[in-house]
């Protein structure tokens, strides 16, 4: 059964007792944990669910492990080393720790990795090896290997250390034959030729290695508020709670916050081995699949190593289970805990118990929810995990909180108090991460209909607690833009602030995506506040949207937006009534062309799509406000049907018009209209390349076109993120590009 569905049948089973009525009487975590756990026919139900779960589980496979492994064996024989990569990698990911096939499966694509003369991660791999227990009989092929690459590197006493240990294994190796031994210690004397020729100097008059730039240099250390500009202070009010006010002024684009979450997860279980399970950042080719299930993956041996210690071994089992992918953000709140037990930084520590809960504004039954998968946690780190033999929690945990305040009232001396101290915990970081989580973002390019054009979104990859961050109050026209350099939060400021103002984030319903209702609906539901900022109190800047769905105005061609049975324009505030059943029925018909021409797209009928798409558009022109979102989709499609078509200028100018929209509606520094602009770009370079008369006055035209384009959004780009951003890699790449155009021409 699926926990939503169970959850759903406890919550009735609860409902119908007196439980809900004592339980709310007391608001503190400890209490309702106590209160609900008095009910054992609840917890034998728990505890049975955990142990179906545990039956279901899925689990490493040798069978699958064999099949890669021997892909990849073949792919090698047949020096296709691309494959063989990818081969081994599967067959570790289905490979188990305590057997030797994972360490095997982890060497041999070393093996790929070095004839691919990628020496550096070759020798990444032969550390996991030897870490992961490779068969001690063949431990002297690692070693021969690591000699290799280090001569190959020109690393002559890392490579003589390698030599001496392969030289060690065999001769102490008593099952190898003699004329084994003989044969191998030939393989260590020619690679001690081999080092031998390497230059006695060369580890001496190597140039010292650039300056690797770390997200932590982006900003300097501020010793009152951890991650955070010293441009910026922490304050607090009975009626604000605590805020963040500028001590000095600061300009837009300036950074305010550098933070690497306390813990975060993947929002989406079915992808979650596409990212790094320690650090999110994204895998090259190879990655290092997590030694107990198959869900989890790590782009270094560092971030491999690191999560098991820190939080996975007991963290993992739940993914075997099934448990994460079912129980959403609850996930966080054990991720949390486990790291909190492990965790040597007590000032972040106690920031994150700080952390506000709004448990007193919440509502019966979702607190009831709350306390039972809180409870359901609690079971699964003791009947399921070691977590409570293998970590000390009262040492580690109760002797790093500072106060009382952090809401722990539990003095632990037996099993049960234990389970509801860690039910307690779990159940606060569950209702803080309701009110502090941020999603981690990640841009994702797709492709369009024959992948002519690339549009890029956001898209939302994990959740993270981000102590120091989430002390910024909320406007629906924030101070601040996040991004994301893997997991660490880069805030940037977007406005210039005075000494004194306070700095605002976006909880997530911003004034220009939201309307008020929404908004307001929104933060109320999950952060338990009525918004009161500008936005949301502006008679104006309440009708912001209406401009998007607004019919045109006959007087100025501005948005009428309806007042009482006529309409009257945000513009010229004219006020004037139209035949809207008319203009409803002519709608229609542009809809149903414009579906129509969906249609025919994907029948590749493109000379008839596009002209279903140009007679949507002179319908919705005529009725429409010219910034209406419908007219930004009309021309945003019929620039990507020109570009399939080759009719590039077209598309330029289609495109050319969708952008001013964006701007409208989302703002001239937004990512929305960085993304346009990067678009329009990739239509611009393709008719550069592909137009032979080079010598028009159109072509030079439209190469200076994309110049300025090009300016603009690394000019938004850096604004907003900076030169870590793979958007921004990629549109200095396209200025290259241009320079090579603009040489070719001499202009």
């Amino acid at each position: 059964m699926q926990w939503e569905t169970f959850l759903q049948a406890i919550h009735r089973k609860l409902r119908s007792t007196n439980s809900k009525e004592q339980i709310y009487k007391s608001k503190t975590e400890s209490e309702v944990i106590s209160l609900i756990s008095k009910n054992h026919d609840v917890v034998d139900l728990i505890s049975s669910w955990l142990d179906n779960q545990c039956k279901h589980k899925s689990s490493k496979s040798s069978k699958c492990a064999k099949k890669f492994k021997d892909i990849g064996n073949d792919s090698f024989k047949r020096r296709d080393y691309i494959k063989s990569l990818s081969s081994y990698t599967e067959s570790a990911k289905f490979s188990s720790v305590n057997r030797d096939d994972f360490s095997v499966a982890v060497a041999n694509r070393s093996a790929s990795l070095f004839h691919m003369c990628r020496y550096k991660e070759c020798l990444e791999d032969l550390e996991v090896a030897i870490e992961a227990g490779y068969p001690r009989k063949l431990v002297y092929k690692v070693h021969l290997r690591a000699a290799q690459c280090y001569i190959k590197l020109r690393k002559s006493e890392a490579a003589e250390d390698e030599i001496r240990k392969a030289r060690d294994v065999i001769v102490s190796d008593e099952s190898l034959t003699a004329t084994v031994k003989e044969t191998l210690l030939k393989q260590v004397s020619a690679l001690s030729l081999d080092l031998q020729k390497i230059s006695p100097s060369t580890n001496l008059t190597k140039n010292d290695p650039p300056e690797v730039i770390t997200p932590e240099k982006l900003i300097e250390i501020n010793a009152n508020f951890p991650s955070a500009s010293p441009s910026m202070t922490r304050d607090h009010s009975p009626t604000r709670g605590r805020f963040i006010t500028a001590t000095k002024p600061i300009k837009k684009g300036e950074i305010l916050f550098v933070e690497k979450p306390f813990a975060f997860v993947p929002l989406d279980h079915e992808t979650s081995n596409l990212v790094c399970g320690n650090c999110c950042g994204r895998f090259s080719d190879i990655s290092y699949p997590c030694r107990g299930c198959v869900e989890v993956s790590y782009c270094s041996p560092k971030c491999w190593k690191e999560s098991w210690g820190l939080y996975h071994r007991w963290e993992c089992p739940g993914y075997e289970m099934g448990i994460w992918r079912q129980i959403g953000i609850a996930h966080l709140a054990i991720k949390v805990l486990l790291v909190s037990a492990t965790t040597e930084d007590i000032e972040k520590f106690n920031e994150v118990q700080k952390l506000v809960t709004n448990i007193e504004k919440l509502s019966d039954d979702d607190l009831m929810v709350y306390s039972i998968t809180a409870l359901m946690l609690s079971q699964y780190l003791h009947d399921h995990t070691d977590f409570q033999h293998q970590v000390d929690l009262k040492k580690s945990i109760i002797e790093k909180l500072t106060n009382n305040e952090n809401g722990v009232t539990f003095k632990i001396s037996t099993l049960s108090e234990k389970r509801k101290f860690l039910a307690s915990l779990l159940l606060r970081h569950i209702l803080q991460l309701i009110a502090n989580g941020h999603a981690i973002t990640q841009l994702n390019l797709m492709n369009t209909p024959k992948g002519n054009i690339v549009d890029e979104q956001q898209q939302r990859i994990a959740v993270g607690i981000y102590p120091s961050v989430s002390m910024m109050n909320h406007s629906c026209d924030p101070t601040i833009m996040n991004t994301f350099w893997n997991d660490y939060l880069i805030v940037k400021s977007m406005k210039d602030v005075g000494i004194g103002d306070e700095i605002f984030n976006c909880y997530g319903p911003h004034f220009r995506r939201m309307s008020v209702e929404e908004r307001q609906r929104a933060l109320k539901s999950q952060y338990c506040f009525q918004c009161k900022c500008l936005s949301c109190t502006d008679t104006d800047l309440q009708c912001f949207l209406d401009r998007f769905t607004a019919f045109k105005c006959s007087s100025c061609s501005g948005p009428l937006t309806p007042v009482n049975k006529a309409f009257s324009c945000l513009d010229c505030h004219n006020s004037t009534k139209i035949d809207v059943a008319s203009q409803t029925k002519d709608l229609e018909t542009a809809q149903d062309l414009f579906a129509s021409s969906q249609d025919l797209l994907d029948l590749e009928k493109f000379e008839e799509s596009k002209k279903k798409l140009l007679q949507c558009l002179n319908i919705r022109m005529k009725i429409l406000f010219r910034h209406h979102e419908d007219v930004a989709i009309t021309l945003d499609s019929l620039g990507k049907v020109s570009v399939i078509m080759g009719q590039w200028l077209e598309a330029i100018s289609y495109l050319e018009d969708s952008i001013i929209t964006v701007e409208e509606k989302f703002g001239g520094d937004s990512i929305e209209v960085a993304n346009e602009l990067n678009k329009i770009t990739d239509v611009c370079i393709q008719y550069l390349q592909k137009d032979m008369n080079r010598r028009s006055e159109i072509y030079k035209g439209t190469l200076k076109k994309t110049q300025r384009f090009l300016d603009r959004a690394e000019e938004i780009t850096n604004l907003i993120s900076g030169p870590w951003d793979s958007a921004c890699m990629e549109l200095r790449e396209k200025k290259e590009e241009l320079e090579g155009m603009y040489e070719c021409l001499h202009i």
